[in-house]
């Protein structure tokens, strides 16, 4: 069945739009890709993760190459957690495959209403900090200081929640940036560098989960190139929005979207 150009360009102005803000808070979409998806195109929820996976190949590597540009990738930081995250984006991706829709859905929702706390209650601490073993201290550089060190990272903790982040993308068919980006803030990571070095991080991470979704055929390539075109010009326009974003107001929206979008998912569902 052909797919109407109303419809084709609806989708890609939605795309542009989760393009800008997933820049600004650091993730590469899917969280916002996977419900529109389902609850607008009806795609099955598999086919949407997939896609939403493959879309996010896009959107992470415009947002990157502005945050490159800008200095605000921690490569050290990135280079660990990849490989954890790519490692288990695939054995997640695999995983879902043999899983309830519905229960695929619970996961989702739960983690969207927990990571939405997180940034929006100082006191609430989903992810907890991981100090043991060896660590190394991050050095970043700091307005009229130059190069200052920031914080002590345990490696550890990057391993952690590498892997943990390359499962929830798996699963879910997300970036593992709503995991990465918390993660590194609960560390001592300046915000601006966390988001920035989350969208460096999921680029291999969506890679992986993009291949094994494709194995199994849920993708759809239509949605693909249209969401893909206006993911690249998101996000590109939303890395210049953070850039004038102070570290509270990045912090409020990641939360208050995190949250409207697991009430849309629940939503979606009892409806």
């Amino acid at each position: 069945m052909g797919f109407p150009v109303f419809e084709y360009l609806v989708a890609g102005v939605i795309s542009l739009g989760i393009g800008i803000v997933a820049a600004v808070i650091g993730l590469g979409g899917g969280f916002f890709y996977v419900p529109t998806l389902t609850l607008l195109f009806n795609l099955d929820l598999n086919t949407a993760m997939g896609t939403s996976l493959a879309v996010m190949i896009f959107s992470s590597f415009a947002a990157t190459f502005w945050y490159c540009r800008q200095g605000k990738i921690l490569y050290k930081v990135a280079l660990i957690l990849i490989p954890p995250a790519v490692l288990f984006s695939v054995i997640g991706s695999a995983i879902a495959h043999y899983i309830d829709a519905r229960i695929l859905l619970a996961v989702f929702t739960c983690l969207l209403i927990l990571i939405s706390l997180e940034m929006l209650i100082p006191a609430f601490r989903f992810l907890v900090e991981i100090r043991c073993g060896p660590s190394f201290v991050l050095s970043a550089a700091v307005p009229y200081q130059g190069i200052q060190p920031i914080t002590r990272i345990p490696y550890s903790h990057l391993l952690f929640w590498g892997a943990a982040g390359g499962l929830v993308s798996g699963l879910t068919g997300t970036s593992g940036g709503a995991i990465f980006v918390p993660a590194l803030a609960t560390i001592g990571v300046p915000l601006h560098y966390a988001v920035a070095t989350s969208m460096f991080t999921v680029i291999p991470t969506v890679l992986a989960g993009t291949v094994s979704h494709a194995a199994f055929g849920q993708i759809s390539l239509p949605f693909v190139i249209v969401y893909g075109i206006g993911a690249v010009i998101g996000g590109s326009l939303g890395t210049v929005v953070a850039a004038r974003a102070n570290e509270a107001q990045v912090r409020h929206i990641f939360g208050v979207l995190m949250l409207l979008m697991a009430l849309l998912t629940i939503c979606g569902q009892v409806l």
